[in-house]
């Protein structure tokens, strides 16, 4: 995945070094920038058990940040890459009253990303979708406390490597010709070889992107 964002990154080089600067171009430009997001995540663990027999499947809010760079080209096509990181911690979860301070699910992601975007004079709407691959840290402690430095009666630590699937709709809103405020929203859709808690759910988008 590695050698195939770079490959990426230096053909968007190439084609900005080589490009015209007209309307019948093939390159139309280039937009990057930050963005905060807020979701929810579902989940479903059935190999964390409490000894009491209840499944640790933590399902709640995650916030996070990241950011994209894309190339315009043609008309409507933009493409380029992606990466994240989102964060749910205990007290936002619907396990709150288990499981306890300092745990939390924690997922990073990136990959390639395609739309197609309507360029009108100041709205831009696009459509499109993301693959790529992703790691998950989930801290869940059930018994114990971060306050001090003991060890822990119970908890379990679990790190998975997974894909995914990302499609999203959003719009910008263009404020001034070279910035631009992006709305997002999009559903992670992950899958891996393991039954472990996987990333899947909604997620909206609030940044900038700046546009040349």
């Amino acid at each position: 995945m590695l050698r195939v964002k770079i490959i990426v990154i230096l053909s968007l080089f190439a084609t900005i070094a080589f490009a015209k600067n007209d309307s019948t171009a093939v390159f139309q430009g280039y937009s990057g920038g930050m963005m905060l997001h807020a979701g929810y995540l579902f989940g479903k663990n059935p190999s964390a058990v409490l000894p009491s027999g209840e499944s640790i499947s933590p399902q709640g809010m995650t916030t996070g940040i990241g950011g994209s760079l894309r190339i315009n080209l043609w008309k409507y096509l933009r493409v380029g890459c992606e990466g994240y990181v989102s964060t749910m911690k205990c007290g936002a979860t619907d396990m709150k009253n288990v499981l306890q301070s300092g745990s939390y699910v924690r997922t990073g992601s990136g990959g390639l990303i395609a739309d197609a975007c309507w360029r009108m004079e100041k709205v831009w709407p696009y459509i499109g979708a993301a693959v790529g691959a992703g790691a998950m840290r989930t801290l869940s402690v059930v018994e114990g406390t971060e306050e001090d430095w003991q060890p822990e009666q119970f908890a379990m630590l679990t790190k998975q490597g997974f894909g995914y699937v990302d499609p999203y709709v959003g719009i910008d809103w263009c404020m001034t010709k070279r910035v631009h405020l992006t709305l997002r929203m999009d559903w992670m859709l992950a899958f891996a070889n393991n039954q472990l808690l996987l990333p899947t759910g909604p997620r909206f988008f609030f940044g900038f992107m700046f546009c040349h």
